[in-house]
């Protein structure tokens, strides 16, 4: 009910938007405040089960419950997952120089390193906590207390999956747009699904694993900062090791290596699957309550 009031809410605000922001993508608008009244609904809802269980003087803490439990070693938690997560992407870099497609970028600037660090490092940490809270805080929170531990563990990570290929770029705007291309927004977040799935399937699958991972780190450590630093850490490394290398066709698909995404090949999905090991018997050993 309430995603249904958010798309809805989103459909008859994106033209109102529009009309005073023009110099904005009518489908950028739209994306945008489905991203938002998402998010904020789900904030809203934490900060009423906060009210609710103060009310009842239960002595539960629902932020902790979600995860953001500040009396847990969570800086710990964050650089260890920070640090797996840039290591496991830039080992799939070297190996990609050495054995695969990518080559180093020639010349490396020092002003491009410098700008790519700190974009994604800031990029890496708000997509860390926002995803987290709304992905493994949220939804896995709501689901592992309804289903089967390993069916909401499933259903979490292939939810997290797909909400990356939500788009609806493909679909005509026209000049002055209306309440009913808001309606042909909605519609084409499902285009990708019907039309490109032999491409986009390679990338679903690693997002899927990586998913898995983030999920037992939450579980496991009854915190989400691991999970936050691991999914903070990849993003700061996709984003920094451009500044380093690249690949000559990024539209080609490598045997082994996928495309430009470092996560769509079969070495990728190994390398995702050894940092699952690594984080379950190394990492979360560490920090068992």
């Amino acid at each position: 009910m309430v995603m249904l009031l958010i798309l809805v809410g989103s459909v008859y605000l994106t033209p109102v938007f529009h009309s005073f922001l023009p110099m904005f993508k009518f489908e950028k608008i739209f994306n945008r405040l489905v991203i938002i009244f998402t998010i904020a609904a789900a904030a809203i809802f934490v900060l009423c089960q906060q009210r609710k269980n103060k009310k009842a003087n239960t002595g539960r803490n629902f932020w902790c419950e979600i995860g953001f439990d500040f009396s847990a070693p969570w800086f710990k938690l964050f650089a260890y997952g920070f640090l797996c997560g840039s290591f496991a992407v830039a080992f799939i870099v070297l190996v990609e120089v050495v054995f695969g497609p990518r080559y180093l970028r020639h010349p490396i600037e020092v002003q491009d390193i410098i700008e790519r660090f700190f974009k994604g490092l800031l990029s890496g940490v708000i997509v860390g906590i926002v995803e987290e809270f709304f992905f493994r805080g949220f939804i896995f929170g709501y689901l592992k207390k309804r289903l089967p531990i390993f069916l909401a563990i499933l259903l979490a990570a292939a939810l997290y999956s797909m909400a990356h290929f939500f788009g609806n770029g493909q679909i005509f705007i026209p000049e002055n747009p209306s309440i009913g291309d808001a309606f042909r927004l909605l519609v084409g977040y499902l285009e990708p699904f019907v039309n490109q799935w032999p491409e986009i399937y390679p990338q679903f699958i690693g997002l899927f694993i990586f998913g898995i991972i983030l999920c037992f780190s939450f579980m496991r450590s009854k915190s989400l900062f691991l999970s936050i630093g691991l999914h903070a850490g990849v993003v700061f490394a996709i984003k920094f090791q451009h500044s380093f290398a690249r690949k000559p066709l990024e539209d080609v698909a490598y045997p082994f290596f996928g495309k430009s995404p470092d996560y769509d090949g079969s070495f990728e999905w190994a390398v995702l699957i050894l940092l699952g090991l690594i984080v379950w018997f190394v990492i979360l050993p560490r920090f068992q309550k």
